[in-house]
């Protein structure tokens, strides 16, 4: 484009936003701008307004001294029901697990069966396939049947589905 071209199309550009702003502003808004209509009011904060309030959403007010109460008795029976578990059920015995991995399956499938025979525990479930992933063991995953108990660590059954690879 000349140097006249281009001035003529910027000239067209400024005189229909000219346009386009006189039907805007003149004749769609009959000439008077007005402030936002959505201005909300504020009342003040009172005990009144803060009962209300309470009372529509069926909540209740209480004090610091009562909360402080409250707490205190919910700990100490939270403290005597940890007292009185018995001590036997704190040691589970450990659970044997026969593994068996059959051709096509993925660390995926492996740690399922590990979680469903309660080997592994369902939030250590992508821990073991990550572990396997980025150590690189993934791909020397044993074929048969292996011995496993919820008493190993992963990296020790790892190893076992590895057979010893390092």
């Amino acid at each position: 484009m000349t140097r006249n071209g281009i001035r003529g199309f910027s000239a067209g550009v400024l005189i229909t936003c000219a346009v386009f702003a006189f039907f805007y502003y003149v004749i769609f808004n009959n000439g008077n701008q007005t402030a936002a209509k959505n201005t909300v009011r504020q009342t003040p904060l009172t005990d009144a307004t803060v009962s209300q309030y309470l009372a529509s959403h069926q909540r209740k007010a209480i004090d610091i001294n009562a909360y402080n109460q409250w707490m205190a008795s919910v700990n100490a029976a939270a403290a005597k029901n940890a007292q009185s578990k018995p001590a036997a059920s704190s040691s589970p015995q450990p659970i044997s697990f026969d593994l068996q991995i059959n051709n096509g399956m993925t660390p995926s499938d492996i740690s399922t069966q590990l979680v469903n025979a309660k080997i592994l525990p369902a939030d250590q479930k992508f821990n073991f396939e990550q572990y396997l992933h980025t150590s690189k063991l993934d791909q020397f995953v044993q074929l048969g049947t292996f011995k496993v108990s919820s008493d190993m660590s992963i990296q020790k059954i790892a190893q076992v589905i590895t057979n010893n690879h390092q």
